[in-house]
């Protein structure tokens, strides 16, 4: 690896140097994700996404608004099945019916194709597109080719589940984990094989082709001195990106798939499931757009629709907690309404299937601002600090719940450049000043997203960002009182020349003192939820179990209508692990379901 490709370390970061500010067109990079949910509707071009409208056959809408509707056995409402169509428009045949074309769909699709059974994917969207909020795909995959020949390595096998387990308060199961660390390089490699692809050596690195499609490593080399062993949140570094987002790679698969005699049905939204007398999943029926059924008979079926952040009924009684949170999803059916509502849950429930025991986990990254979710100074509306910053922001979104306004501020001094060297490292982190002389050099990783790369115009010309020359007049910005803002600064300024934080024992490494003019604030409001993670039991083959613990002949799942992967809160500390888990278990219930066939 050359110098060049080698991101500035705390013994070597680039100095800054007169010269020409940065053009303001790289200050969005940083808001096209979480920082709050008009930052994302506005810069990554999401529609409106308030939920659908019930259909008449009842599987494909959101139910009535408040949760609260229930059925005459006082059940909620989405519960009920619809009764079965009685006009059926076409019938098709296949041995392996996939219900959604994601990530994990589009994988499982390739899978089966490859044992040689005949596929028909049936997916609600009018047209192939998949779900890319972020701008990029993180894939949290372990050990593939691509990850080997740029030499990175990743910690063993037990210190990362377990401490995912410990993020989710050990609720989720270690087999499906463990599962992921052993298989998910090996199925990325098989993902992308054949796909036309740049690799780039670091995460500093800028293009050196013109080949549309790149993969970057994320976090990569590590900056100099992390050691996940002292962090309160570690970060485990090696995930790959797909750029400029995940679409090329999914069609890749997409497409070897349609070679090998799979057919995609689109328009086709997934409403019932078949069973047989025995309780065997025999198929399901579809409808579009216009109403039109179509019936599959299948010898196996794979739920792979996605989640349900957009049904409001199912989220008011699963997750009432995260009714604050606006679900930014982009995808839509043809009637412009959002895919993510719950359907294979929904489908797979009403065949039997147990939906898992939360706590279930949004996915609610806050990727803070200009400076990300670096550990500076918060202060919440009354002007007071509220919690230990050196946390990441999945876990700010939850604290912001829990303040005034659920809204707080970012606060810093001049010193920031010099700074960020010393924060954590991972998903939404800030970690690398770029001086103006020096940003013709990272062109690639400037214009990337969520990188941890920043200028000065970058930061100083970040929407919403207020500037003041002494503390009192940056509390009158943010409309807060002057007299308890400065107590506040004064007080933690004290906990930082102690090198000791006695009121929340922030790490003394990020203990940055707000003492240099000019001083900055940036307002943090409420995230919003990608995902909402959480779906049916299943057993290690990706059978969906029944109330009796037993699988259902027939009928599996993956991607997010599978359980057991995420609970109690989304772990940010491998970033893309959703998507590497879609991939894998997507792949194998395409395996299982073949060879159930």
């Amino acid at each position: 690896m050359s110098e060049r490709d080698r991101p500035p370390t705390r013994a070597n970061a680039p100095s800054e140097k007169a010269g020409t500010a940065a053009g303001k067109g790289h200050a969005l990079s940083r808001r096209a994700f979480l920082g709050g949910a008009s930052a994302v509707a506005a810069t990554a071009g999401l529609a409106a996404c308030s939920p659908a409208s019930p259909s008449d056959g009842g599987a494909s809408g959101t139910g009535a608004k408040g949760g609260g509707a229930a059925s005459g056995n006082g059940k909620p409402a989405f519960l009920s099945p619809p009764p079965p169509p009685t006009k059926i428009d076409a019938e098709e045949s296949c041995e392996v019916l996939v219900i959604g074309m994601g990530l994990a769909g589009t994988a499982a699709a390739r899978e089966a194709t490859e044992a040689g059974k005949t596929v028909i994917i049936a997916e609600k969207q009018a047209e192939q597109g998949y779900t890319v909020v972020n701008m990029a795909g993180d894939f949290g995959v372990v050990g593939s080719q691509v990850q080997k020949d740029l030499g990175i390595e990743w910690a063993p096998k037990g210190e990362i589940v377990g401490q995912l387990q410990k993020d989710m308060t050990y609720r989720s199961t270690p087999a499906l984990l463990n599962y992921w660390y052993d298989h998910s390089g090996a199925d990325f490699d098989w993902f992308i094989e054949g796909a036309d692809y740049e690799v780039l050596p670091s995460s500093a690195a800028n293009k050196s082709t013109d080949k549309e499609f790149y993969l970057r490593p994320k976090c990569f080399p590590a900056l100099e001195g992390y050691d996940y062993r002292t962090e309160y949140y570690p970060f485990f570094h090696g995930t790959i990106t797909t750029n400029p987002n995940m679409q090329w790679a999914c069609d890749n698969s997409r497409e070897i798939a349609a070679a090998q005699g799979a057919r995609t049905l689109f328009d086709a939204a997934g409403e019932q499931l078949i069973t047989d007398d025995s309780g065997r999943v025999v198929g399901a029926y579809l409808k579009s757009s216009d109403g039109a059924y179509t019936k599959v008979n299948a010898k196996a079926v794979i739920l792979a629709t996605g989640d349900f952040g957009n049904n409001e009924e199912m989220r008011e009684y699963y997750v009432p907690w995260t009714l604050e949170f606006q679900s930014h999803y982009p995808s839509l059916d043809p009637t412009g309404s959002p895919c993510n509502t719950g359907d294979g849950h929904r489908m797979g429930m009403w065949a039997g299937g147990e939906m898992e025991l939360g706590p279930l986990a949004p996915m609610t990254h806050h990727m803070g601002g200009p400076l990300g979710v670096n550990a500076f100074l918060q202060l919440n509306l009354e002007g007071k600090r509220f919690m230990n910053e050196d946390i990441p922001g999945q876990n700010i979104a939850d604290q912001l719940s829990r303040q005034p306004g659920r809204a707080s501020w970012q606060i810093f001094d001049s010193k920031w450049p010099e700074q960020l060297l010393t924060q954590p490292t991972g998903h939404g982190y800030v970690n690398y000043f770029v001086p103006d002389d020096k940003i013709a050099e990272y062109e690639t990783v400037l214009a990337g997203f969520g990188l941890g790369y920043t200028t000065r115009a970058m930061v100083e010309d970040f929407e919403g960002l207020l500037k003041a020359d002494s503390v009192e007049e940056l509390a009158a910005l943010m409309e807060l009182d002057p007299a308890t803002v400065k107590a506040e600064v004064e007080r933690y300024n004290g906990h930082c020349a102690a090198g000791y934080d006695e009121e929340f024992g922030k790490d003394k490494r990020r203990l940055h003192p707000v003492a240099e003019p000019p001083f900055y604030a940036f307002k943090f409001g409420t995230a919003g939820m990608l995902v909402q993670m959480g779906g049916l039991n299943t057993d290690l083959d990706m059978h969906v179990l029944g109330a009796d613990g037993k699988p259902i002949p027939g009928l599996f799942t993956a991607g997010n209508n599978q359980g057991g992967r995420f609970l109690v809160e989304y772990p940010v500390t491998v970033a893309g692990l959703s998507l590497a888990c879609a991939l894998s278990f997507g792949r194998l219930a395409g395996k299982n379901a073949a060879a159930e066939v």
